[in-house]
């Protein structure tokens, strides 16, 4: 499944508050997506209506994009994970490049960058020929493309939760009372 974060620069993108609730209900379903409300409301001595109606609207809202497994890589197969910063010349239209990217399996993240690469690129491959052979076949034809430069990550910390999972870990103590 591909995610499109595209946004019209005119659009103006109106901004959901979050309270201490609806934070530490997404803490909580960062930590575990698959926790039911009843478990999240126990876990917060709130009752289980308030939070399945906090969640609708944080879902409504838009705030809750979906559901997503947490996969280790290396146990499934693909333990190289690699970067790659792309040039493309200037007359590419880069949302070709953007869906092209997204076209190569390995491909977890395409990014749209301002400076001297346009791109920056995550791929997951099974090993470094696994790597070598995308970067020299389904790499090299995105739209545009005239250099590649490809640092390999040795070490990583991320959020559980995804990419851009966030927590408020330091700000969900204390008690929230039913709305």
């Amino acid at each position: 499944m591909m995610t499109d974060d595209r946004k019209n620069p005119a659009q103006v993108v109106s901004i959901f508050p979050l309270d201490l609730v609806d934070r530490r209900i997404l803490s909580y379903l960062g930590d575990n997506a698959r926790m039911s409300a009843r478990s999240v409301a126990r876990a917060m001595d709130v009752s289980a209506g308030l939070v399945i109606e906090r969640i609708k609207r944080l879902e409504e809202r838009g705030v809750i994009k979906g559901y997503r497994v947490e996969v280790n890589h290396e146990v499934a197969g693909f333990g190289v994970n690699a970067f790659a910063f792309v040039q493309v010349n200037a007359q590419q239209n880069i949302d070709e490049a953007l869906d092209f990217c997204m076209t190569i399996p390995e491909m977890e993240v395409a990014n749209w960058l301002s400076g001297e690469y346009q791109l920056l690129l995550t791929i997951r491959a099974r090993d470094y020929a696994h790597l070598q052979e995308l970067l020299l076949g389904r790499i090299r034809k995105i739209p545009g493309i005239t250099h590649i430069t490809t640092p390999l990550a040795l070490a990583h910390r991320r959020r559980v939760g995804g990419q851009f999972a966030f927590t408020w870990k330091d700000n969900t103590s204390g008690d929230v009372k039913n709305d």
